[in-house]
């Protein structure tokens, strides 16, 4: 199955700020690239929200102020940042959503088969690679419906260095593929963004 491997990069970047001339062309062109495709996505903003309608696969609902992060993860159809230094505190928001079809599972010749539920321990376990510490704070976790879809819910604690990582993670069944919708931020800050996580997750669709 795909890994849920993530980068930290935008978890330090203020250490990144210096960036070497030979990628200016490069990031130059990326940022195009993702400026037009945030352009065509606030044609579905409504207020402080706005609607993912990218793929073929689904839809998804996030703030307006996360924009397009191409560096999160190469396996994710789509990923999305919000950072921003308030008042000398760096804001941070990251959300991946990676998708997997029932038929790539299947070239693979497991042997077993998948729910929401198995491909979620799964994916929650894979979550532990790279980081030094790692806690699943759902003891517990259970199949529920969103949106006509199963889907079991996790979270998940841990650290990269001095860097403390809070984690909400929602894995759906769709009809053709398993989603895995991806939230984190900061520890010290999931107070502030547990709403707007939940709500990503919550707001998931197949199309």
């Amino acid at each position: 199955m795909k890994l849920v491997k993530i980068s930290f990069a935008g978890l330090m970047f203020l250490a990144l700020a210096a960036c070497g001339s030979s990628e200016a062309d490069t990031t130059k062109n990326e940022v195009t690239d993702a400026l037009n495709e945030l352009n065509e996505e606030l044609d579905n903003a409504d207020g402080d929200w706005r609607t993912i309608s990218t793929n073929s696969y689904f839809d998804i609902d996030i703030p307006t102020k996360m924009v397009i992060d191409p560096e999160l993860n190469e396996e994710a159809s789509v990923q999305y940042s919000y950072v921003e230094d308030v008042n000398g505190t760096v804001k941070e928001l990251y959300m991946i959503v990676i998708m997997e079809t029932k038929e790539e599972i299947e070239s693979y010749e497991l042997d077993m088969e998948f729910d929401a539920l198995s491909y979620g321990e799964l994916s929650v376990a894979n979550l532990e690679d790279g980081l030094d510490t790692y806690e699943v704070l759902t003891k517990d976790p259970k199949i529920e419906t969103i949106n006509g879809l199963d889907c079991a819910k996790y979270e998940m604690a841990g650290s990269l260095g001095v860097v403390g990582v809070y984690y909400k993670l929602g894995v759906f069944e769709g009809e053709n593929a398993f989603y895995q919708v991806l939230t984190w931020t900061l520890e010290d800050q999931k107070s502030e963004f547990k709403g707007d996580m939940d709500k990503m997750i919550g707001s998931f669709k197949e199309k």
